[in-house]
């Protein structure tokens, strides 16, 4: 895996591409941009957490809300600190996740916005992270980062619905993650300078370096969706270190592509 875009983001997250315009979108959470693989970038007030293809354009996630051409749908905190990662499920429903800092804290959730109303879906979280859908739509998966689990609910396109959570593989700080089109899911692992690649059934099969110590999330994009672009952040390791491309978004090309982002239905008429 090499680094193709020379900027460099403290908190590099949220990679997504747009199948329409074929380009790549990701953010600089606490640097409040908005980079594009156009070369251009966005400066925004910070933190913005991350980004969205619409049907009728992007959606930036914010502190507090999911926002597009002034209209917000605000995402209720309670006692947690921010939003975090966020995904658009097969229907164009967004799922935003929120996070508390520390480590198990239990103090944020993960939240569906359906047109103007915003319902928490999961409660209990200490940091909300990696959403993603198998090919058919029937599975969620999801990962809580401090508390090492990434779970699969079942999922129902209709109505958004999840049920019978149950874990679905265990690893050290798992951060953000996609799922191919074979269904398995790669996981950018915080701190590692790895992704995992599970099966289906939840069986790891690839362990892919990064180069990097800190990856924090992955996304399939290119025009065949066979390039695996992956976010980093310039963070030291343990022994005080910097990666020499840490914070640069990295890429490498798989035999296996991915599944193509529904754009969120967003701005929504009030209901």
């Amino acid at each position: 895996m090499k680094p193709i875009d020379d900027r460099v983001s403290e908190l590099g997250e949220g990679p997504v591409w747009d199948v329409r315009t074929e380009s790549l979108r990701w953010v600089d959470i606490p640097g409040g941009l908005v980079h594009d693989s156009d070369g251009s970038s966005q400066q925004l007030t910070a933190p913005v957490t991350a980004v969205l293809p619409t049907t009728t354009g992007w959606a930036t996630v914010r502190q507090d809300r999911v926002e597009q051409d002034g209209h917000a749908v605000p995402v209720p905190l309670g006692a947690a600190d921010r939003c975090n990662d966020a995904k658009t499920d097969p229907a164009g429903r967004i799922w935003v996740g929120t996070m508390a800092r520390g480590e198990v804290t239990r103090r944020a959730g993960l939240f569906r916005i359906d047109g103007e109303r915003v319902s928490e879906q999961v409660a209990g979280a200490s940091i909300s992270n990696g959403l993603g859908w198998s090919p058919d739509g029937r599975l969620m998966y999801w990962a809580d980062t401090p508390t090492g689990r990434i779970d699969v609910f079942d999922f129902d396109p209709a109505d958004g619905s999840i049920r019978g959570r149950r874990r679905f593989a265990v690893t050290e700080l798992p951060d953000g993650l996609t799922v191919d089109a074979e269904g398995a899911v790669w996981v950018a692992r915080w701190g590692s300078g790895v992704l995992h690649r599970y099966t289906p059934d939840g069986t790891l099969d690839t362990v892919l370096p990064v180069g990097v110590s800190h990856p924090t999330s992955c996304a399939f994009g290119g025009p065949d969706l066979r390039t695996l672009y992956v976010t980093t952040a310039r963070k030291p390791t343990a022994d005080g270190q910097f990666s020499r491309h840490g914070g640069q978004l990295h890429a490498t090309r798989l035999p296996v592509p991915g599944l193509p982002a529904t754009p969120a239905v967003f701005p929504a008429a009030t209901t």
